[in-house]
């Protein structure tokens, strides 16, 4: 018997998911684009994503909808709290865990998936100094889901990140409270967690 049902709702499309990973950048092309993207938009076919996730969920008992500050996703938020007719809480600890910074020489030409690789390396790294690490996230993500299902035992849904997504997996699988019942971490998709008796 499932006693609550979480709904977990990766932000639509931003150009920035659509990058060609093949090309290459500059250690400070690529640092620009980390600084820049908490402010990716939503773009056309994103909006049209998320219309087609709130088809999915409509008719669930959805509560309210939290979602993290950035802007991707608290677009989503709204777009699937006007078709649901639900209540939206921004929380500042649904944050994505963002890129690192590249350190080393700004002219250093690289492909944007190898700079993504780099970058990921970094995160891993729990001495990284200038940025959120992969376990510092991994703790702020837990924390969150524990005051989230603490405040509210209806069924809600949460709207971020893939990064943020992933991280919370590995917590719940840990959990003999939570099941994984679906995870789907596109753009718009769909994942659902369930609390256990």
């Amino acid at each position: 018997m499932t006693l609550q049902t979480i709904y977990l709702i990766r932000h639509g499309e931003v150009d920035g998911n659509i990058l060609m990973l093949d090309r290459e950048v500059t250690a400070t092309e690529f640092n620009h684009m980390v600084d820049h993207v908490a402010h990716e938009a939503l773009n056309a076919r994103g909006i049209a994503q998320v219309q087609a996730a709130a088809a999915r969920l409509t008719g669930r008992r959805i509560a309210c909808l939290y979602t993290s500050p950035l802007l991707r996703a608290r677009q989503t938020a709204n777009i699937l709290s006007g078709i649901l007719q639900v209540p939206v809480v921004v929380r500042d600890d649904l944050y994505e865990l963002l890129p690192a910074r590249l350190p080393g020489p700004p002219d250093r030409r690289l492909t944007l998936k190898r700079a993504y690789l780099r970058s990921g390396l970094r995160l891993l790294n729990p001495f990284t100094r200038d940025t959120e690490t992969a376990l510092q996230a991994f703790l702020r993500i837990s924390r969150a889901w524990r005051a989230m299902t603490a405040e509210n035992r209806a069924d809600f849904g949460v709207v971020g990140h893939q990064g943020i997504f992933r991280l919370l997996f590995l917590w719940l699988q840990a959990s003999p409270r939570w099941a994984l019942l679906h995870s789907d971490t596109r753009n718009s998709g769909i994942s659902v967690v369930a609390r256990r008796c």
